[in-house]
């Protein structure tokens, strides 16, 4: 089958899935005249052309500086589709990249910066252009590359989105690539005859990125079918089981014990603890507090950034409730300090809460908004000295 069949049903098999084109969008396209970038602006010219929705393509690159940068014969190419290629010109980032590399003693010009500097470039053509979509060329290959790039040196399990909206800059990014192999993408421009333009990067080739792509390769010569398993995993979201589903964090000087749950099983016992026919809330961080292995309590907290602000808090009765906030918010804090720490909550749970010193008791509504702000080792003295804590 034909490469650019391939790349078309997988583009529309992401678009299903992940939702990914709006009808009536602008998308502004990343290029940067490699073969992935290229490979996505001919696709998407494709697309466009028999997909259900209606979006426009709107072609730009980044003029970062590189030495020996020309655009010319990138330019007649996007021309040649029916497209005018709108070129950035932000020179000084090699500039930048170049001083940082000099003041860090770096081998190369650092990536990260110049990763951030190109999104945050990027975002400000989408909106000049009036987009509000940007396509990046990701594929499947680049995914996994950095998942391992994140797990080896990151120490977290974690890949891009398929699909990502920044909530600042209203703009969703988008990777209708993300089911596409690379093999398929060299495939389609040897097919297609695409004109492809080398890098001019000082550091093409000589990445982290590319050790890790030199190693899974390896790997997949001796595993032919992981590359496959290790896509499938990153969608298996039923059978994630790893050491963070199992945690169950101790209450401070109590009996008490809790999970941190987002399963259904879960969602579903909580409902019926509250007696709510209501589904519960799904950007909540949901906890659920034990006693002798029986559900006794649940807490919902909102965290935005560092700011935490519990918006549930309901127990079969609050004798310990100084302790149970004293120890959520101890936890809290030793990660993510500094952090504004809120809890909305009725008067009849107010009255309950003795002997934790709070600041800033706000009304709201039939509610109340309290806030706890000292250093954890203040509150914990507090504690003591009002015998709620026997140690």
């Amino acid at each position: 089958m034909k490469a650019l069949r391939i790349i078309l049903a997988s583009i529309r098999r992401a678009d299903e899935e992940f939702n990914l084109f709006k009808d009536n969008t602008s998308i502004c396209i990343g290029i940067s005249g490699g073969k992935d970038s290229m490979a996505l602006l001919y696709c998407l010219h494709l697309y466009q052309k028999y997909a259900k929705i209606k979006f426009k393509i709107k072609p730009m690159i980044i003029d970062l500086g590189f030495p020996n940068s020309d655009f010319t014969k990138l330019k007649e190419y996007v021309s040649s589709l029916g497209y005018e290629l709108y070129i950035k010109d932000a020179k000084q980032v090699y500039e930048i990249l170049k001083i940082q590399e000099e003041k860090q003693h770096l081998p190369h010009l650092p990536c990260s910066i110049c990763s951030r500097m190109k999104k945050a470039i990027i975002n400000k053509v989408a909106e000049e252009l009036n987009c509000n979509h940007v396509s990046f060329a990701h594929h499947k290959d680049d995914a996994i590359e950095t998942l391992f790039l994140n797990e080896i040196y990151g120490g977290r399990m974690a890949t891009f989105a398929p699909k990502m909206y920044l909530t600042n800059d209203k703009i969703t990014f988008i990777r209708p690539f993300i089911y596409v192999e690379e093999n398929t993408i060299k495939r389609l421009i040897k097919e297609e005859n695409i004109p492809v333009f080398p890098s001019t990067c000082p550091n093409d080739k000589h990445t982290k990125r590319e050790d890790i792509k030199t190693l899974l390769n390896n790997f997949y010569k001796e595993f032919p079918a992981s590359k496959d398993n290790f896509l499938t995993m990153l969608n298996n979201k039923e059978k994630l089981d790893v050491f963070f589903n199992h945690f169950e964090f101790k209450v401070s000087y109590t009996k008490y014990y809790f999970k941190h749950t987002e399963d259904l099983e879960s969602l579903i016992k909580e409902m019926k603890f509250l007696k709510s026919k209501s589904i519960p809330k799904s950007n909540m961080h949901h906890l659920h507090y034990y006693k002798n292995n029986k559900l006794i309590g649940i807490i919902n907290i909102l965290k935005e950034n560092r700011n935490f602000t519990i918006k549930l808090l309901k127990f079969n009765n609050y004798k310990d409730i100084d302790i149970i906030l004293y120890d959520l918010y101890e936890k809290i804090y030793s990660k993510f300090n500094p952090i504004n720490f809120n809890i909305e909550l009725n008067n009849e749970i107010l009255k309950s809460i003795k002997y934790l010193p709070y600041k800033n008791k706000k009304k709201l509504g039939n509610k109340y908004l309290i806030s706890l702000t000292e250093n954890p080792v203040y509150l914990l003295k507090e504690l003591k000295i009002n015998k709620v804590i026997n140690k």
